[in-house]
């Protein structure tokens, strides 16, 4: 069964109000189990520096084997960071509306999507080396890398109608090396995963009713032949429309995770098996209607992390909720445990940012807490869980805030491997923040 917390929010992140006066926080343990101020102190925060990037970054990938970062701005641009340093060593022009960005260590390219194109980057200089229509100029949406047979996946939604009744959209898939167009899968969506151990792409969509009442469903595809092997329908609530938000794979478990909410401010994560495609029903809980995911292949773990509503004002009467962190096994799809961050009443956040650092065996995750007081002062929560546990570990508040008033999305966080950074991007004021994870 899935967990549910009922709604105070939906999370897209638009907002315009300060920094709660409260802000107390719920350790993990068991769901909702409250341990104390004194077990979560607030540390000096271990910032190393903050560098300035293109505007409205967000996006942000590493090529740890180039000691590289690649900062994606929607406002049309990519600026590379030195991973060691953080020093900003290039930017180059992108088009406007850039969405996502991805790094191929083994091709030393890193791809940027924008509507209609992807770029593809010199991992290590960060200079554009080609530009690649796809999907006939329509918007683009998922990105994904598959390392292990050299592809590169982008969702294109509305423009390529393929054969009868395939539905408006494709999916390009990509020569990692060259930036070349293989194919062209017909199949709508406009976010995907790729398992490449299984060879799959796991493409959530809404399905059955009509636009106002469709469920939450995925389609399993085979990633060679573009083949639909099956199509899962979480269901949901009769008169409300479900809604994917986030999409994870666990290659080492073969199975996917799909986070959705269901119109009422209620969420769940569906299941399923990647090779098959077989739904393997709702597991463990998150609050809100979206969010963010990030697996822990190595230990075999996904952190679910989702934010109150921010969309409108907060009643005097009814408080708007918690900001919730959900730690659970991949294989079993057991809860492992539940941490709330309750907010004072009239309080806002942002949709989260969340990254994991399997080596360290970490899952961090970013929220930034707004209340309806006088001044516009933002506070932005990072919160570092056990990925083993999923036990709470550390709790600091960062000096600058990382969230962007009125943004849709939340900030972008990634981990170098090799320097044991964290980069957070901070839209406030169009700059990258660089933390050592040592001293979390």
């Amino acid at each position: 069964m899935g967990m549910t917390l009922h709604r105070m929010c939906l999370i897209t992140g638009r907002a315009g109000f300060t920094v709660s006066l409260i802000v107390w926080l719920v350790a993990a343990g068991g769901p909702g189990a409250y341990q104390g101020p004194e077990r979560l102190p607030l540390l000096s925060t271990p910032v190393l520096r903050t560098v300035g990037v293109g505007r409205d970054p967000v996006a942000l990938a590493v090529d740890a084997r180039t000691g590289r970062v690649f900062v994606l701005g929607a406002a049309g641009s990519v600026t590379t960071l030195d991973a060691t340093t953080g020093a900003p060593l290039r930017s180059v022009a992108v088009g406007r509306g850039a969405q996502a960005v991805a790094v191929d260590e083994a091709t030393g390219r890193a791809f940027v999507t924008d509507p209609g194109r992807v770029f593809v980057l010199d991992a290590r200089s960060g200079a554009v080396l080609r530009a690649r229509s796809v999907g006939g100029g329509g918007p683009t949406g998922g990105l994904a890398v598959d390392a292990r047979h050299g592809e590169v996946f982008v969702a294109v939604r509305g423009v390529d109608h393929g054969p009868a009744g395939s539905g408006p959209g494709s999916i390009a898939v990509l020569d990692a090396a060259t930036g070349q167009t293989r194919r062209t899968i017909y199949a709508y969506g406009d976010l995907l995963a790729v398992d490449g151990v299984a060879h799959r792409i796991i493409l959530p969509q809404q399905c059955g009713g009509d636009a106002s009442t469709a469920d939450a469903c995925a389609d399993t595809l085979d990633a060679a032949t573009g083949r639909r092997l099956k199509t899962v329908d979480f269901g949901g609530e009769e008169g409300f429309t479900q809604q994917t938000t986030a999409v994870a794979v666990d290659t080492r478990a073969g199975r996917a995770f799909v986070l959705y909410g269901d119109g009422r401010g209620d969420a769940n994560v569906g299941a399923l098996d990647t090779r098959t495609g077989a739904g393997q029903g709702t597991v463990g809980g998150a609050a809100s209607e979206a969010g963010t995911m990030a697996v822990d292949e190595q230990a075999g773990r996904i952190a679910i992390a989702t934010v109150p509503n921010n969309s409108g004002v907060a009643s005097n009467v009814e408080p708007m909720g918690t900001a919730v962190v959900s730690v659970l096994d991949t294989r079993s799809g057991r809860a492992l445990a539940t941490t709330t961050i309750p907010t004072a009443t009239q309080a806002y956040a942002f949709m989260p940012g969340t990254a994991t650092d399997p080596q360290r065996g970490r899952f961090y995750v970013v929220a930034t807490l707004y209340t309806s007081a006088a001044a516009l002062l933002p506070r932005s929560i990072l919160d570092v869980f056990a990925a083993s546990s999923g036990r709470l570990l550390r709790t600091l508040t960062l000096p600058t805030p990382v969230g962007q008033i009125n943004a849709p999305i939340g900030p972008a966080l990634a981990v170098d491997e090799r320097t044991r950074h964290l980069f957070i991007t901070n839209g406030n004021n169009n700059t990258v923040s660089v933390l050592d994870t040592a001293h979390l």
